[in-house]
């Protein structure tokens, strides 16, 4: 049997009591990540756009190859609250731009800059409960990244490059192994999420799942077991 058919087995509810045995809570753990001491830019507050979600569906595709030009720090901003960010806040929770089970957000948003106007380029971290940016790594990261990504030439060309990782255990705590099928419908979700944006901005993106798992979770400072990357999505103006 195959690991991913096992997978899809083995995380199966039915009616003999796996829901009841399944769900629960465990120790717990950090609701945001922060990186302390790390410098730290504040985004600016992100302007609305006029374009309909009809009309960004209908247009959206994948585009590979961009223009030499920056993008810019608003641009990036929306891009980032698209992703995973903070959308409203009541008395009882933060909510996000994408669903999540239980409301547990394991998603993480790590950006690799090249050509953002007003940020060096380096690695950073979002930082969704302030919207800003954590400098994790200084200095040139894009050709590790398009390395670590069996060398695709999107990812290494483009102004920016979102890595999106899980902190599984958010989630497991509470649905066990079940939970990672949540996880994988939510990086699902932040995809289309930063697929509409990137079209509603004038700016083209594409999901790239190829790459090798333990290189851009070393460039990122990862175990690759409690927080992994999951999908890199390179971002810039379309270069047609």
């Amino acid at each position: 049997m195959s690991i991913g058919l096992r997978f899809q087995q083995e995380t199966c509810y039915d009616t003999g009591g796996s829901v009841g045995k399944n769900i629960g809570y465990g120790a717990r753990v950090p609701e945001f990540k922060t990186y302390d001491g790390a410098p730290a830019a504040k985004l600016p507050a992100a302007a609305a756009g006029d374009l309909s979600v009809d009309n960004a569906i209908h247009r959206r595709k994948s585009i590979r190859t961009y223009a030499d030009m920056p993008v810019s720090l608003n641009q990036l901003t929306r891009l980032l609250i698209a992703a995973d960010g903070i959308t409203q806040v009541d008395s009882r929770i933060a909510h996000r731009s994408i669903p999540s089970a239980g409301a547990l957000n394991p998603l993480e948003v790590y950006v690799a800059v090249s050509q953002v106007s007003g940020l060096d380029s380096g690695l950073y971290h979002f930082k969704v409960m302030d919207t800003s940016l954590e400098l994790v790594k200084p200095g040139p990261v894009s050709a590790k990244l398009q390395a670590a990504a069996l060398g695709q030439e999107s990812v290494g060309n483009a102004p920016l490059a979102l890595v999106i990782t899980a902190r599984f255990d958010r989630t497991t705590r509470k649905y066990a192994d079940r939970g990672y099928r949540y996880v994988y419908m939510e990086v699902g979700g932040a995809m289309q999420s930063v697929y509409l944006q990137a079209t509603a901005l004038g700016l083209g993106t594409v999901a790239v799942g190829a790459f090798e798992d333990a290189k851009v979770n070393e460039l990122l400072g990862l175990d690759g077991r409690t927080e992994s990357a999951l999908l890199i999505l390179p971002v810039g103006y379309p270069a047609d």
